[in-house]
C-alpha cells in the first residue's frame, strides 16, 4: 500500500471514529412542533370536532384566588401571583373512550401554559365515553398581561403523530375584554365539588 493510501485510510478512520462518538451523544426525542397534529379550529360556545373527540368551551372565568370546599376541613384558598384562568368545557368521545392530553392555554405570541400543577386542584385526566357529552374544567395560572388572544388547545393522551386530532378554541378574549377581566378578576372563585 502506498503512503498516500495509508494517509487517506488513517484520515477516514479518524473521521469515522469522530462521527461515531458524535452519534453516540445524540438522544432521540419527540418535538411536538415537528409532529404537529391535525388542528380543528373554532370559537367559544361552538363544538369543535376531530375524528376521535369533540370539545365545546362553555365558559371562561378569571380569578385572583381559588377556594376548594372541603367536607371536613375549612376551605383551602389558593392565591395566584397572576391570574387563574378557569375554562369550563364539555367533551365527547366520537369513537372509543377518550382521555384528553396535551391540554394547554396558548396566548398571543404563541406563549404556551400547561394546566396548573397545584396538587389541590382537580385533575381532568379521566376518560370520556363515546357519544355522551361530559363536563371538564381546565385551570391555568398565567401572568396578568398574557390573557388577550388566549385559546384552549386539547389533544389526545396518546403519542402525537401527524394523524392525531387536536382542537384549537379561541376564547374570544380581545385586548379590551382581557384588560377588564385582568383588572377585576373574581376575588375568590369557589370550585364546584362533584
Amino acid at each position: 500500500m502506498s503512503v498516500a493510501r495509508k494517509a487517506v485510510a488513517a484520515v477516514l478512520t479518524v473521521a469515522l471514529a469522530a462521527l461515531t462518538m458524535w452519534l453516540h451523544t445524540v438522544e432521540p426525542h419527540i418535538e411536538s412542533r415537528v409532529q404537529d397534529p391535525l388542528a380543528s379550529k373554532g370559537r367559544i360556545g361552538a363544538a369543535v370536532d376531530t375524528p376521535d373527540f369533540s370539545v365545546k368551551v362553555t365558559k371562561v372565568d378569571v380569578a385572583a384566588a381559588i377556594s376548594k370546599p372541603s367536607f371536613l376541613d375549612k376551605s383551602k384558598v389558593m392565591k395566584s401571583l397572576g391570574l387563574f384562568v378557569i375554562v369550563q368545557t364539555q367533551i365527547r368521545s366520537n369513537k372509543k373512550p377518550f382521555t384528553p392530553g396535551h391540554v394547554r392555554l396558548v396566548t398571543r405570541g404563541d406563549v404556551t401554559y400547561a394546566e396548573s400543577g397545584r396538587a389541590d386542584l382537580p385533575d381532568t385526566s379521566g376518560g370520556f365515553e363515546p357519544l355522551r357529552w361530559a363536563p371538564a374544567t381546565f385551570i391555568f395560572e398565567i401572568p396578568k398581561d398574557r390573557l388577550a388572544g388566549a385559546r384552549l388547545v386539547v389533544g389526545t393522551a396518546d403519542l402525537l403523530n401527524t394523524l392525531s386530532g387536536e382542537t384549537w378554541i379561541d376564547l374570544g378574549l380581545d385586548g379590551d375584554q382581557a384588560a377588564r377581566l385582568a383588572a377585576h378578576p373574581t376575588a375568590d372563585y369557589v370550585l364546584k365539588t362533584s
